[in-house]
């Protein structure tokens, strides 16, 4: 859960297209990152500590609504709902904002013409069609909610975490290889300690990667995740293929 919390993190450096200056605005970001999540994670656990146990925390409580209790606010359940609300909200919109472009990018070369739809851009040059499918694939689970209630949270996150514990392998994998380009060792914007922090990551990811086999309901969702993966892996390999006899 603490791995699924820091999904979206690398949204930071999807922006860097939509920005005007990113040279300066993306070194910002990045390094305003860290102090939020000291200040904002680090900081609220060390609020919550200093006015209750965590001994005493009940694991099927919010820790924030029982704290808030504690010193004197009753409405405090609404409180963290509705912050917890314009959270998920603020999330999920960041999420279309990135998919849509994302998803536009990856089918602007598509052969099939109604895949290529995906990538056309509305009169405001934002696209339209991207979006609008990456909702409807959104709204599954909601369907999900009605059929398994005690079980879809912990499934989709474990499915998404799994999901981007691969998108940040790759990520770390290609720095690696960026590095050892020309424009690699000329950037003004390095990562500290690389590449060493970069194998680091890899080590972490592989932690969570087994941890998530511990439970049975997180190692299914694991398994659902790398079939997906295998699948898809075959058909593009099919489609590579294709594409590669028609040509010669």
């Amino acid at each position: 859960m603490t791995v699924f919390s820091f999904i979206g993190i690398e949204m930071v450096g999807m922006t860097a297209a939509e920005t005007q200056d990113p040279e300066n605005v993306i070194p910002k970001a990045v390094n305003n990152i860290p102090l939020r999540i000291i200040i904002f994670y680090v900081g609220a656990m060390i609020a919550i500590m200093v006015i209750y146990p965590w001994t005493a925390v009940n694991a099927d409580q919010s820790p924030f609504v029982m704290v808030f209790k504690a010193i004197g606010i009753p409405a405090a359940a609404g409180i963290v709902n509705f912050v917890v609300i314009t959270a998920a909200a603020s999330a999920c919109n960041s999420s279309l904002f990135i998919t849509g472009r994302m998803l536009a990018s990856l089918t602007k070369d598509a052969r099939h013409p109604a895949t290529r739809k995906l990538s056309l851009l509305s009169k405001h040059h934002v696209p339209g069609n991207a979006i609008g499918f990456s909702s409807i694939v959104i709204a599954i689970t909601i369907g999900l909610n009605y059929f398994i209630p005690d079980y879809v949270f912990t499934l989709v996150s474990s499915v998404a975490t799994t999901c981007f514990l691969l998108i940040w392998a790759s990520v770390v994998l290609t720095h690696l290889k960026y590095r050892k380009t020309e424009s690699g060792r000329k950037s003004t914007f390095k990562m500290p300690g690389a590449p060493v922090t970069d194998y680091l990551i890899l080590v972490l990811l592989a932690v969570v990667t087994i941890v998530l086999c511990f439970r049975w309901d997180t190692g299914i969702a694991l398994l659902l995740s790398l079939a997906w993966f295998i699948v898809m892996y075959i058909v593009s390999t099919r489609i590579y293929t294709r594409r590669k006899v028609e040509l010669q």
